[in-house]
């Protein structure tokens, strides 16, 4: 059974890089930015190991980008079967099979919602080597050349206006094309409360790795703040 079965590991997320709940230090996602909940590349790379003897040669590595989202035509296609129609990924079988590449893409991610690692609604897409972020909020972008810049320090938004535009149109069609959830305003948002949350302390930009006493204390109290806006009444 076990040379006849082919075995993905895998994750939905990548490494959780705050505390949250009884884990005062988890991980770290050096070189990369920021961990699960992000659309930095510590929230997006995510472990990929594939088995299967005979077929796919072991100890390979392989570098070309693909998104969790190809695994149901890859299997379709390794079965033998028809993949349904409409489907957000590829095949990547003959990257497998080493058969060749797909060709390349765009990629697309769309989180319109907060979470309790203290990201806010943005969407994002990479396109070859650049890498756009755009947060919901307020409409502002960041923009990364990830060959040069894997761990996203230098936002290049304002000197590359022109590819900022077109990675925004392209981000904007595919969110149209597959109908994605849009954001209201809140009307109880609290100015001063997303401030101490999002703004006095940026928790993307906490490194564990190289984090002194002061920066542990610092995100130490961030997650109480955290816990106390997310902690629901009692029940009577």
């Amino acid at each position: 059974m076990r040379d006849r079965t082919i075995v993905i590991f895998t994750s939905d997320h990548g490494g959780l890089h705050v505390p949250e709940g009884p884990h005062g230090r988890i991980t770290h996602n050096t070189p990369f930015r920021a961990g699960k909940g992000y659309l930095y590349e510590g929230g997006l790379r995510v472990p990929l190991i594939l088995r299967w003897p005979g077929h796919v040669p072991a100890g390979r590595l392989v570098d070309t980008p693909v998104v969790n989202t190809d695994w149901l035509p890859t299997l379709a296609e390794i079965a033998g079967a028809r993949a349904p129609l409409g489907l957000d990924g590829v095949s990547i079988a003959p990257l497998l099979l080493g058969r060749g590449r797909p060709k390349p893409r765009p990629f697309y991610w769309h989180f319109p919602h907060y979470t309790n690692q203290g990201s806010q609604p943005a969407g994002a897409i990479r396109d070859g080597d650049w890498k756009l972020v755009e947060y919901y909020e307020d409409g502002r972008t960041e923009l990364f050349k990830l060959t040069t810049d894997i761990s996203e320090a230098t936002d290049l938004s304002a000197r590359e206006r022109r590819r900022v535009n077109r990675m925004k149109r392209q981000l904007e069609a595919w969110r149209q094309r597959v109908c994605a959830q849009t954001n209201a305003p809140n009307p109880t948002f609290d100015p001063s409360l997303h401030r101490e949350l999002y703004v006095d302390f940026l928790p993307s930009t906490f490194d564990p790795l190289h984090a002194d006493a002061e920066a542990w204390a610092r995100v130490g109290e961030w997650r109480k703040q955290m816990d106390a806006v997310l902690r629901l009444p009692k029940p009577r």
